[in-house]
């Protein structure tokens, strides 16, 4: 079996097209296989979509990563109310009650679960009471807590669950993007090569209606001078007219490719589908496969394979989270705080004196505050248990089977992929031989007409016994065209079975 194959096909391969690609009327370009590789990249509807899909994964990782960070809180307020009094420790019939609150607050979701919330709390009040010890008087505290899962939401691997899921489900966008990007490649390559193997039966079969024409322009010369039966036209002008009828369906096939490496490319306009497009020569080796081209391979280079490993990490996360979600809610929380009070004050004839250790403005209640003499503290635990844990149970039942599921999927694949690889060598290697064979027969065919023609003119054979040489010379013919591009399309299935098309194309994703 030869190692490899240059296939050059001579400049006037392109003329013979032109009656079937080109028109005076008609805009007309050669193009190539790397050309058709880069225009169905550029305008290719799939790819898009997939890109716009990746870039919409990629920013769900910032909105989980928002979660953790710390959210700040302010209040701002005040408040007048005169509301009439019937008490006679007011000292009035009417109590005037002016309020201004200032408030700060932060939180924050520590990836272990925990909560931490900080409270600073400022009012200022004045009250028309006599009973009121201080007015105006200013009131502050400092308050600092925190909250922490211990059974239901413990862990990081809950808490940081959703954030996990976004970096993987963004990671298999991007491989699935990948993929996309590949089958593009690979769907241009083949459109090409089946537009190119259109052409070349259109030269073929032109060549064949060319040799049945002159045969029944010989056969006709031997009637008129005798040397033939009347009868002898008969079988060429037949076989004329079949070949040219194979050679009108060659030419529409041709053009239907045409239209088909059109929808491959994502050609839009109205120019560039009136245009006639004519393939260039291929100038490129066929190389064996390789001891790269292998199974193995393909799993580490396959963006499926990634992809679906990132999606069997998602549900795993998912059935973690649910798992720990079938636990009863228990939840510690531990605050602390202090708290300061000053004020003006407020002549009341129930308690003479007695707010001299309070006496002072806002700034006095800070220093209470954070002298420490004043503070609380607390410590809780709160539990929360559904009946029976029906909704808990359901969905972490549903985690597992979709993460049955997803397993199950990538063994699929692995078995896909196995198949394909193996299907690609085994075609390119029975490409290589066909090549060898076919030409052989062409070779043979060609020499086997020359003689029949020649035993033709010295009467030793039959009109009939050459168009029948010439049938098979077109179908070597043919059928070496077939080997030829099935080794072409073959070695592009078997770069897209392994994962390492864009290498060889020398593509570089961004």
């Amino acid at each position: 079996m030869p190692r490899c194959f240059l296939i050059v096909l001579p400049a006037m391969l392109v003329c013979a097209f032109s009656p079937v690609f080109a028109q005076e009327s008609v805009p007309f370009r050669t193009i190539s296989m790397r050309e058709c590789v880069e225009i169905a990249l550029k305008n290719n509807i799939d790819i898009a979509v997939a890109k716009a899909e990746k870039e919409i994964g990629a920013l769900g990782i910032p909105m989980e990563e928002a979660a953790f960070l710390p959210r700040f809180t302010g209040d701002l307020s005040a408040s007048n109310s005169i509301t009439p009094s019937g008490s006679a420790l007011d000292g009035t019939l009417s109590l005037d009650q002016k309020t201004f609150k200032f408030d700060l607050g932060a939180k924050d979701l520590l990836r272990t679960g925990t909560v931490l919330s900080l409270a600073f709390e400022n009012q200022r009040q004045e009250s028309s009471t006599s009973i009121a010890l201080l007015s105006p008087q200013y009131i502050t505290a400092l308050t600092l807590s925190a909250q922490q899962p211990l059974l239901k939401n413990f862990g990081r691997q809950v808490t940081e669950g959703p954030l996990r899921i976004a970096h993987a489900g963004a990671a298999a966008k991007t491989e699935e993007w990948k993929a996309k990007v590949m089958d593009t490649v690979a769907a241009a390559r083949v459109a090409f090569l089946s537009f190119f193997a259109a052409g070349r039966e259109v030269e073929v079969r032109k060549t064949a209606m060319e040799l049945a024409e002159r045969l029944m322009v010989q056969t006709g010369a031997r009637v008129d001078a005798g040397t033939a039966a009347p009868m002898d036209r008969l079988p060429a002008e037949a076989a004329a007219a079949a070949r040219k009828e194979e050679l009108i369906r060659a030419e529409a096939t041709a053009q239907t490719a045409g239209d088909d490496l059109k929808i491959v490319l994502g050609l839009r306009s109205l120019r560039e589908w009136e245009e006639r497009l004519a393939p260039a020569p291929l100038q490129e080796e066929i190389p064996p496969p390789g001891p790269g081209d292998t199974f193995e391979e393909a799993l580490r280079r396959r963006p499926e394979v990634a992809a679906q490993a990132e999606r069997i990490k998602q549900a795993e996360i998912q059935e973690a989270v649910a798992r720990n979600r079938t636990l009863p809610s228990l939840d510690l929380t531990v605050s602390a705080g202090l708290s300061g009070l000053a004020g003006s004050p407020n002549p009341s004839p129930l308690f003479p004196g007695s707010t001299t250790a309070f006496t002072g403005n806002y700034g006095d209640s800070l220093d209470q505050m954070f002298s420490g003499r004043y503070y609380n503290w607390f410590v809780g635990l709160k539990s929360e248990i559904p009946w029976r844990f029906d909704r808990e149970k359901a969905e972490w039942a549903r985690a597992r089977s979709a993460l049955v599921e997803q397993r199950l999927l990538e063994e699929g694949l692995h078995l896909r992929i196995r198949a394909e690889v193996r299907k690609a060598r085994r075609d390119l290697e029975s490409a290589f031989e066909r090549i060898a064979a076919t030409r052989a027969s062409v070779a043979a065919a060609s020499k086997n007409l020359e003689a029949e023609e020649k035993k033709l003119s010295l009467g030793r054979s039959t009109t009939i016994e050459v168009l029948r040489i010439q049938r098979d010379l077109s179908e070597a013919r043919l059928a070496d065209v077939r080997a030829q591009m099935d080794a072409h399309a073959s070695r592009t299935r078997l770069w897209r079975a392994v994962g390492t098309i864009l290498e060889r194309e020398g593509i570089a994703l961004r």
